[in-house]
């Protein structure tokens, strides 16, 4: 079998595992409730893994890094350490990393990954995946760096290097803006 239609099985099995995964469907949420560049970020209000909601509307005057994750992605995994390091570097700048994770495991299964991998940004639960649909975050990660004002200014699908030249000078800039 040819490489084209490894890849081709490949996508389809991936296509696959995603509807059956329960990834929902997006029939509920309007067009302009979407995450887009540019536009004012979608609120929502998730708990966090100590039971306490988080509305991210509460985090405008920071500049917010937000990613949707899962324990069973590895790109995730690779890239959760590099984010919480940039929440450290950051932190007392302005900037606030936020992880929503779409798993539906238990908390404390939660909590031992994030305790495992010393994770120490926000952890959001989204169950229902209302945030994910609201972000068309339907690949993972897919993360979305949002201004002090709340506005959507960058969109990342897959894992990224954040502490790259490009993206330090990137976040430094949104920093120094009050």
């Amino acid at each position: 079998m040819d490489l084209w239609k490894k890849g081709g099985l490949l996508s389809v099995a991936l296509l696959l595992l995603a509807v059956a995964s329960g990834f929902p469907p997006l029939k509920d949420v309007q067009a302009a409730d979407y995450a887009q560049i540019n536009a004012p970020a979608p609120d929502f209000t998730l708990s966090d893994l100590e039971g306490k909601e988080v509305s991210l509307s509460g985090l405008k005057g920071k500049v917010i890094v937000l990613t949707f994750w899962s324990i069973w992605c590895n790109p995730c995994r690779q890239e959760l350490p590099v984010l919480d390091a940039l929440d450290k570097r950051y932190q007392e700048r302005g900037l606030k990393v936020i992880g929503v994770t779409i798993d539906r495991d238990s908390v404390g299964s939660i909590q031992e990954f994030v305790t495992k991998h010393d994770l120490c940004f926000p952890i959001l639960l989204d169950r229902e995946r209302k945030a994910m649909k609201a972000y068309r975050a339907h690949f993972l990660p897919t993360t979305f760096v949002l201004n002090r004002e709340g506005v959507v200014v960058d969109k990342k699908v897959g894992i990224h290097n954040w502490m790259s030249p490009e993206s330090q000078s990137s976040i430094e800039g949104l920093l120094k803006k009050k």
